[in-house]
């Protein structure tokens, strides 16, 4: 990874964190894991049970199933895997499971790419008590 590939990399997390807190209406920031560099098992960013990995590339139209690979890999049970993606020219895009949506959904295997709206609105109204700690 050269040196402008890592730095794309933590200013797209560092706008996530930002955006995170303004679009949520937290009063605490959401800070970066500084030691997903150091040791494995960490997100970029977490919210609450919310495990949250963002990538941002300059080609391409789908994330890698890597992507969703890493954030499932390093969210333990019970918690909400998240990933956060972006291409050039294109919108922001969340990939989550279907069974965050609703409980009526059971296969964990099955996904959807949210807008950055939407999954800004599925947390404020369905994941209210993730937001605690920020507020």
């Amino acid at each position: 990874m050269t040196i402008n590939q890592r730095k794309k990399g933590h200013d797209f997390e560092r706008k996530i964190a930002k955006s995170l807190q303004q679009d949520l209406g937290l009063l605490k920031p959401v800070r970066r894991i500084l030691s997903q560099y150091q040791e494995k098992n960490h997100p970029d960013l977490k919210v609450g049970r919310w495990n949250i990995e963002c990538k941002a590339y300059k080609k391409g139209f789908e994330p890698l199933t890597a992507w969703w690979e890493q954030v499932t890999g390093v969210t333990p049970n019970n918690e909400f895997p998240a990933l956060v993606y972006k291409f050039d020219n294109k919108p922001i895009r969340v990939r989550v499971r279907m069974q965050e949506l609703s409980k009526s959904f059971k296969d964990d295997a099955k996904l959807v790419d949210l807008n950055w709206e939407s999954f800004c609105y599925l947390i404020k109204s369905r994941y209210q008590d993730d937001l605690e700690g920020f507020m």
